[in-house]
């Protein structure tokens, strides 16, 4: 029925078909906007994920069911969007991305779609793109905010707008499952407008669904910008990598972190002992210089609690 709309058409379509999109991250955006894509007929959908379905990711990752929980959300998603659209190529990658593995995952698609929860990965997609001049989507939801900015090489990029880390995530903040929906439908259709080569957004989208406000805010090339200056230290770098110690404990070596801040956060999840400088919560041990110890089975785990509790 697409075809019948006047900005895609048939010769819409076929760009469509023709095209190849990665996208990094089945959680919460992911999952809605793979599953659009799929249905719009993309012609390859690559899909990355290093985490696992879990019961609390149901209230807002709508491809999966209690039938899921356990398995790895790249594979799961996959198998999925086969039965909804079996005449596209999907390939899964139950991986961590990062700067050693970016390139073999994503295999220069024609858009990328940054569905992730973590900045590490954002900067890393962001210093991809720009390299290989590869458009890309951003998206971000926490609580009734959600974020979505079209980032297209020569252009105002992600780390013209944003320097620093993101402190909240869902499992502190929660999240509306409207919210993630939005967003991750927004995705979907920026996505269809570039690869059609249909006018798409140019500025940054802010919305809060609980206030039913959408803003558009204006975003400007930043002339001493890193990534837009050719420094691809997320490329070259090990940023976020977390160290095996003895025994199922991992280092990593993160930002200097408020400890008042977690400790209320963590207080309303469960139980905190706290020493000094020093904060203990669940599989997580975290000091005031930004180090943590996590006690977890693999690295990918780690990150994973890591990005979950802590943030970015």
């Amino acid at each position: 029925m697409q075809q019948l709309y006047k900005n895609i058409g048939k010769h819409g379509q076929k760009k469509l078909v023709a095209c190849s999109i990665s996208i990094v991250g089945i959680g919460a955006l992911g999952s809605v906007a793979s599953e659009l894509l799929a249905r719009a007929g993309i012609g390859k959908l690559t899909l990355i994920d290093r985490d696992f379905v879990e019961l609390t990711n149901l209230q807002r990752q709508l491809l999966f069911n209690e039938e899921d929980i356990g398995k790895a959300k790249a594979i799961c998603a996959q198998e999925k969007l086969s039965k909804i659209n079996s005449e596209i190529n999907i390939i899964a990658h139950s991986e961590d991305i990062n700067y050693t593995n970016i390139d073999t995952l994503i295999q220069k698609p024609d858009l990328i779609l940054g569905c992730t929860d973590n900045m590490e990965s954002r900067f890393l997609i962001n210093d991809y793109s720009l390299k290989f001049k590869i458009p890309w989507i951003y998206g971000a939801v926490i609580a009734e905010r959600g974020y979505l900015f079209n980032i297209i090489p020569g252009r105002t990029c992600f780390r013209c707008i944003f320097k620093g880390a993101a402190n909240e995530t869902c499992e502190t903040e929660g999240i509306l499952n409207a919210n993630s929906t939005i967003i991750g439908s927004m995705m979907s259709n920026e996505a269809i407008k570039i690869i059609t080569g249909n006018n798409y957004e140019n500025n940054l989208l802010y919305t809060d669904v609980w206030k039913n406000e959408l803003s558009k805010i204006k975003v400007r090339k930043r002339n001493d910008c890193e990534t837009c200056s050719k420094n691809y230290m997320f490329l070259d770098g090990e940023n976020g990598r977390a160290v095996k110690l003895c025994g199922n404990h991992f280092q990593i070596n993160g930002r200097k972190i408020n400890l008042d801040t977690l400790e209320n956060r963590f207080n309303k999840l469960g139980k905190t002992i706290r020493f000094k400088g020093i904060l203990h919560f669940n599989e997580l041990t975290l000091f005031e210089n930004g180090r943590a110890l996590i006690r977890a089975e693999n690295e990918r785990r780690a990150k994973s609690i890591y990005s979950r509790y802590v943030g970015n």
